[in-house]
């Protein structure tokens, strides 16, 4: 009859990320279910008699890994407790050790229940932690009764030794890293993510849709974990996460379309994505529409709005500087450049106001992204900010 899970784990140290959401307990993803069909007190045996962690778990000095079962043996109980196995009087016990006493429900002929204590996925070594007292890292065990993973340190107790000083503060020290030195987030268990810890990038709740400025902030957090292709998944629109937007997000998108709060170009191509549906919706330019009717009350835009006759008012220069994005809910890019292009085709309308050339803001959209001048100009000198 084993007695070799009465602990739990101890003594096994490590930062896991699933801890550091403070008391909202361990992740599932980390520690696997463990089935713990045991009685057992911590604050008898090192608390009240004052006993030395070494004492049951000797093999904690000298284990390298997270993956070692550190849990005492049978033997090592036999030292204080007469276990009932038909052996006799154990010389020196001096305590019970009924069956019962430790594996509760337990009947005579009945099979004892089986303890499991899956290895965390994570990395540690006792042995390099063994000038550590053993209540630096594990406060509550004095107090506690059967030992668990909440009473395992946060990540908060190991970053204040692991603070890129006195000890390596990357995340593979702890975490399972893959072979291009990332954090393994792909585990038996589940897909691990932050919640909370290091970088404050609580993966829960609206991550979604507010990580941009953590993203900026800190990328190097981001890269511990991410490929740059994760990133591309999701902001060339071709993976579209269906938990980003509220299922009657289309009567809703107008406003936040407007507002651009978040980014829509951010996912979505304008002149493919948003336009494709409007046209199809019969909200576009092109296609069938009752916005490009001969009859003038119907149409969108009134008489002279942009007129290619330069001697007429032409009154949608104003709107466009103001909010381009309106326009191009319905307009492609080619609808402008029908008149602000070089092309000799085109009425050559310059978009720009007076002194745009070898302004600051020419140098610096044209520095940003050269390419965008040059669907207007076709001549390198037109170009040039100088």
């Amino acid at each position: 009859m084993s007695l070799r899970a009465l602990v739990l784990l101890l003594l096994i140290v490590v930062p896991a990320a699933a801890l550091a959401g403070g008391d909202r307990g361990p992740s599932p993803v980390v520690f696997a279910p463990q089935r713990l069909p045991l009685v057992f007190s911590h604050a008898q045996h090192v608390g009240a008699l004052a006993m030395a962690c070494t004492a049951c778990h000797d093999r904690a000095l000298t284990s390298r890994s997270a993956v070692d079962l550190l849990t005492p043996s049978e033997a090592a109980c036999r030292g204080c407790h007469a276990i009932d196995r038909g052996r006799g009087a154990v010389a020196g016990a001096t305590a019970t050790g009924a069956c019962a006493a430790c594996h509760a429900g337990w009947e005579p002929g009945l099979a004892v229940a089986r303890v499991v204590i899956p290895p965390p996925s994570l990395k540690f070594s006792h042995a390099a932690h063994a000038s550590t007292a053993c209540a630096g890292c594990h406060p509550t065990v004095a107090s506690a009764g059967l030992a668990t993973v909440r009473d395992l340190p946060t990540m908060d107790t190991c970053l204040g030794c692991h603070d890129g000083a006195r000890a390596d503060r990357s995340c593979t020290t702890c975490h399972l890293a893959t072979a291009g030195g990332r954090v393994r987030t792909a585990l038996a268990d589940g897909a691990l993510t932050p919640r909370g810890g290091v970088s404050g990038a609580d993966h829960g709740g609206d991550f979604g849709r507010d990580h941009a400025a953590i993203a900026r902030s800190n990328p190097a957090a981001c890269a511990s974990c991410h490929e740059e292709r994760d990133c591309i998944d999701c902001h060339n629109g071709v993976v579209r996460p269906m938990d980003f937007h509220p299922g009657d997000y289309l009567a809703l998108h107008p406003v936040e379309a407007r507002r651009n709060v978040p980014d829509c170009a951010a996912c979505h191509k304008t002149q493919s994505f948003c336009i494709g549906c409007h046209e199809r919706a019969g909200l576009a330019d092109r296609g069938q529409t009752d916005f490009r009717s001969n009859v003038a009350s119907r149409r969108f835009h009134p008489d002279g709005w942009a007129a290619t006759d330069r001697a007429l008012p032409n009154r949608h220069a104003g709107p466009a500087r103001a909010n381009l994005r309106e326009c191009t809910s319905c307009h492609r890019e080619e609808t402008c450049l029908k008149c602000h292009s070089a092309e000799s085709a085109s009425p050559q309308i310059s978009p720009h106001g007076p002194g745009w050339r070898g302004s600051s803001r020419c140098r610096a959209l044209a520095s940003k992204n050269g390419r965008m001048c040059l669907r207007c100009h076709i001549d390198l000198d037109p170009v040039a900010c100088d």
